[in-house]
Order: C-alpha cells, then structure tokens, then sequence
C-alpha cells in the first residue's frame, strides 16, 4: 500500500510532460501559422505588382520574339473587387506555325517562377492555339491567347536566311580572333574607344567579315551604369551629338552601318533618334535597333525618314548557359522558317562561342543561309 502514492506521483508527473508538449506543439503551430500567413494588402501594392506581370509579359513576348505587329487584338477590362481596381489586358498573338506553343507557355513559366508567390499562371492548349491566364495574388491580370497564322507564300518560295551579329567586340582578343578564323560571314559590332577596336576592324576587313559601330547611348540608369566611352547621352544637344557620333564613326573604319549599345533612354527619345538617324543616313549607313527597351522609337524613325534598317529579333545569351543559348538559336531557327529571316545578336562568351559551333551545322541543315547583315536589310 505503500506504493500506491508514487503511482499517483509518476501519473501526476506523466501528465504533465505531455500538457508541456501538447502546449509546446500549439505555440510552435502558432507561431508558424502567424509567420507563414499571408498579410493584408494595399491597392498600391497589388497596382505595383500587376505593373510588374506587365513587364514579365512584354518581356517574354520580346524574348520569344513577337513585335507589335504580331500582337492583333490588345483590348483592356476595368476590374474591381472591394478598394482594388485593375485593368485586365485581353490578348491575341499570331505565331509562326514553326514556333511550339510548348516553347512558349515553357518561357512564361520560367519568367514569373522567377518573382515567386504572388504570380501564377494557369495555361490550357489545343492543337492549334494556346491560351494563358496569369494572376497576380489570385486575381486574372492578363488572358493572353497565342493563334498559329498563316504560312506566308513568299517565305515559302525564298531560301530562309539568319543574321548573326556579336556586339561588344574590342575589349578582348580570344574570342575576336577566333570569330576571325571562322569561313562564317558573322557580323562585328565593335564598341569605340576599345583596346583592340581599330585593330579588330582592319583585321576583320582583311578577312572579308562585316563591320557595324556597335554606338554606346545613354540608358535610363545613367550614371549608376555606364554605356562606355564615346556615349551619347540625352543632355546633348544638336551640335553635341552630331560632334560625338562623328568621333564614334570614325574610330571604327570600314564600317557599313551602326547598332546601339545600351541606350534605353535615349532610343525612347524620337527627337534626338532623328538627329542621330538623319546622320547616319547621309552617310549611307545602315541602322540596327538593338530592342534594349519596348518603348524604342529606333526602327518607326528610321523607316520616316527613309533610312535602311531592321530590329534585332533576338538575344542570343541574356543566359550564359549553353543550354539556354542554344534554345534561343532553336528560336532563331523558327523565326527564320516562319518569317524568311531572323536576326540574332551574341555576345563574346565563351559559352556564346561553343554553342553557336555546335548549332551552325543544324542552322544550315534546315535550308537556312547565314548571311552578313547588310544582305537583310530594308
């Protein structure tokens, strides 16, 4: 009888373990549930981050390179629910019949995994037509339909060709020289006022390649970010940009045209492309507008005044990855088939190097003709 107590002692005891972690397990649950839920938000927030699907959308579009013209319906619906109000962009794209809708619904998945929760997206395809919803914290910002469009007859019956184009050349010698010994007509885009830029160009005009002036301009994080020397930049005025952009033409000789480098801001500007585009054209110099900002005015200036010129259709390495280098030069390969050309523009990686070694056998296996830049041009 004696032992009756302890029983009690060590049920009493045992008890009251498991009250400590039954406690401890609902604080700790708590806890979580109070880190993890989500907060309230304001109208500002949601607004700033529907203008961001914006820029992922525009973004990816241009990747995959769809122009404005491409783009047949673009109609906007008011939307209210509670104190926040958006509009929701209503989309319909023609696509090429070579571009899969795979590849496409592939690109926007990547690009908004990239900004996390708050951006999802819900996609359903049939055979000929794709269409994508994305939604900023649950709410549809953006319906976006892409349609195959009709083969073009004359892309049929001409033999599609490709422009490549390496911009920044002169800062380095391995990969220029290389590029050189290449029986490729690539083309060279030579940034100013560089190390070898001169040099480059005289040996470039001896082994027969193309030369542009690869023109640095002012981009809107002027001056956190520089273009280089010889920019020029949106305080200029007539005189001074006339003056700067004749130092920048004849530091490169043997040019046949010119592209830009950077220039976000001042490629927005079509008073200043004028003046500049006006330049070149009494020179008899070709323009290539790099698409380094959505809002560019470069290819619309350019063709109302008359002067020869193309838009880039895509960067080759915004990736460094020769995985994703070699998709684009996939996409490239797509364009040209649809479209009767397309233009790509790299950079002088390494990875950049090997993966256009690798792929420019396939290129010229499916019909497509790589030819200097100047034979695209319009």
């Amino acid at each position: 009888m004696a032992k009756q107590p302890h029983r009690r002692g060590r049920s009493r005891e045992w008890v009251g373990y498991f009250l400590s972690f039954f406690l401890g397990a609902l604080l700790t649950f708590g806890g979580y549930t109070y880190l993890t839920r989500e907060t309230p938000f304001s109208p500002k927030d949601f607004s700033q981050k529907v203008s961001i699907a914006d820029q992922i959308v525009n973004s990816q579009l241009y990747e995959i390179g769809i122009s404005k013209k491409e783009i047949s319906l673009h109609q906007s619906v008011l939307k209210r629910e509670g104190e926040i109000a958006w509009q929701q962009s209503l989309l319909q794209i023609q696509i090429p019949r070579s571009l899969p809708l795979s590849l496409i619904e592939g690109n926007f998945k990547r690009g908004l995994s990239l900004f996390g929760k708050p951006f999802a997206m819900q996609s359903s395809q049939a055979t000929k037509s794709l269409q994508m919803e994305i939604k900023v914290m649950g709410r549809i910002t953006h319906r976006l339909t892409f349609l195959y469009s009709k083969p073009s007859s004359l892309g049929m019956r001409l033999r599609p060709k490709v422009a490549i184009v390496i911009d920044d050349l002169g800062g380095e010698t391995s990969v220029s020289q290389e590029l050189l010994r290449w029986d490729l007509p690539v083309t060279f885009s030579i940034l100013p006022f560089t190390p070898h830029a001169k040099t480059l160009a005289l040996e470039a005009q001896r082994k027969g390649k193309e030369i542009i002036l690869h023109l640095p301009m002012e981009p809107h994080e002027y001056p956190n970010i520089k273009p280089g020397g010889g920019a020029l930049l949106q305080k200029m005025d007539e005189e001074e940009l006339l003056r700067q952009l004749s130092k920048d033409i004849k530091a490169i000789p043997y040019i046949k045209g010119v592209s830009n480098h950077m220039g976000s801001r001042l490629m927005e500007d079509p008073e200043k492309m004028k003046i500049i585009l006006s330049e070149l054209k009494r020179r008899d110099l070709f323009f290539l507008d790099s698409r380094t900002t959505p809002q560019t005015r470069g290819l619309q200036t350019a063709k109302s005044i008359g002067l020869r010129a193309l838009e880039r259709n895509l960067f080759l390495d915004n990736s460094q990855n020769e995985k994703d280098v070699k998709q684009q030069l996939e996409n490239l390969i797509h364009l040209a088939l649809a479209n009767g050309k397309a233009i790509g523009i790299g950079h002088p990686h390494h990875s950049t190097i090997k993966s256009l070694k690798e792929m420019i056998p396939k290129i010229q296996e499916k019909g497509i003709e790589i030819v200097p830049l100047s034979e695209l041009m319009e």
